[in-house]
C-alpha cells in the first residue's frame, strides 16, 4: 500500500462524505501519539516560525491504527481516553465492558451471543490480549463502515445510544425484526423470522415471542389476500 495523507487515509476508510468531518480526529491521533511515529513519514521542508509544515505520511500500519482509534471514538468521543485503550491494559478493560454494555443495550438483547456477527467479533477481539491494536484492523460494528462522527446531529453526543434509530449498527434479528414490523412491512420480517435459528428463539423468549406474532400476522395476511382474490370482480 503506498503512503497516504491523513486526509487520503480518512477518505479511504469511510469514504469522501467522512474526509472532512473526520480530519481533525485523524490528525489528533497524530498529534498524540496513538499512532507511532515510526509509522509515520515525514516529507519536506516544516519550519513553524515560518508556517510551513512537512506532509505526514501514513504507512500501512499506521492506516490500521488510524481506523482503529477513529472506531473507538466512535464510542467514546474522547481521543485521550482512545489513547488510554491504546496503551493501558486495564483502560482496555474497561473499554471492553462499556462497549458490550452499550452494543447489548442499543441492539436490545441481553445475551452477548445475541450481538450481530460483527459486534460479536467487534469485542472478540477487543477481549484479546494478544490482539495489537496498532498492528491489526478490528472489525467495525458499524455497518457500512459508516461511523458515528459523520453525522453532524450526533456530533459532541452520547453516540451509539442514538444509532439505532438512524439504523447505523448491523442490527440484531430482534432489532430488523421489529423495525420491519413497526413499518408493517411484514414479508420482509416473516423472512427474517424464517432464518432464526431455532436455538436463538429458545434462548430468548422476547424474541420467540415477537416471531410468533410476526408469523400470525403474516399467515392472516396471506389468508385475507386469497378471500380477496377468491371473490368475482
Amino acid at each position: 500500500m503506498p503512503l497516504v495523507t491523513t486526509n487520503q487515509a480518512v477518505k479511504d476508510l469511510f469514504g469522501i462524505e467522512g474526509s472532512e468531518l473526520l480530519r481533525s480526529k485523524a490528525n489528533s491521533f497524530l498529534r498524540n501519539e496513538v499512532i507511532p511515529s515510526s509509522l509515520i513519514v515525514n516529507e519536506g521542508f516544516s519550519d513553524d516560525s515560518m508556517g510551513k509544515r512537512g506532509k505526514k505520511l501514513l504507512k500501512s500500519k499506521a492506516v490500521d491504527c488510524l481506523f482503529n482509534a477513529l472506531v473507538l471514538d466512535g464510542f467514546f468521543n474522547d481521543t485521550k481516553f482512545v489513547k488510554a485503550i491504546f496503551e493501558k491494559a486495564a483502560v482496555r478493560v474497561e473499554c471492553v465492558v462499556l462497549c458490550e454494555e452499550i452494543l447489548l443495550k442499543a441492539q436490545a438483547v441481553e445475551e452477548p451471543i445475541l450481538l450481530s456477527g460483527v459486534a460479536r467479533g467487534f469485542i472478540t477481539q477487543l477481549k484479546d490480549t494478544s490482539f495489537n491494536l496498532r498492528d491489526a484492523r478490528l472489525t467495525c460494528p458499524f455497518s457500512e463502515q459508516r461511523l458515528p462522527q459523520m453525522d453532524m446531529t450526533l456530533q459532541n453526543m452520547g453516540l451509539l445510544y442514538q444509532l439505532l434509530r438512524s439504523q447505523r449498527l448491523s442490527l440484531s434479528y430482534k432489532d430488523k425484526i421489529l423495525l420491519c414490523w413497526l413499518e408493517q412491512d411484514l414479508s420482509t420480517a416473516f423472512q427474517l423470522v424464517e432464518q432464526i435459528d431455532s436455538a436463538l428463539l429458545q434462548n430468548d423468549i422476547l424474541l420467540a415471542g415477537l416471531a410468533q406474532k410476526v408469523r400470525q400476522e403474516y399467515q392472516e395476511g396471506e389468508s385475507f389476500n386469497i378471500l380477496l382474490n377468491s371473490l368475482p370482480d
